[in-house]
């Protein structure tokens, strides 16, 4: 048998809860908490990434003074 814990919500959130288990045709907010907790972790698990790629190619970027944002095209490619 699984442990039980009570935990302190407030009431906007519960609301929360209670219409999202509409929304879901379940009747406990217990299941919804559960449904969204999985639905969250999930996300967060989706978007962690490695940023040392990131982080690598920072090392080649240099200060190239003031720039114009309509001239990005020159400013990658260089002069066409």
């Amino acid at each position: 048998m699984s442990k039980y814990t009570t935990i302190r919500i407030s009431i906007e959130d519960k609301e929360k809860l209670q219409r999202l288990a509409k929304l879901m045709g379940v009747k406990s907010l217990a299941e919804t908490l559960r449904y969204v907790l999985d639905i969250a972790e999930k996300e967060i698990e989706r978007y962690r990434a490695d940023l040392s790629p990131v982080l690598a190619s920072l090392k080649h970027a240099r200060d190239v003074g003031e720039t114009n944002a309509e001239e990005v095209d020159k400013y990658l490619y260089g002069e066409s």
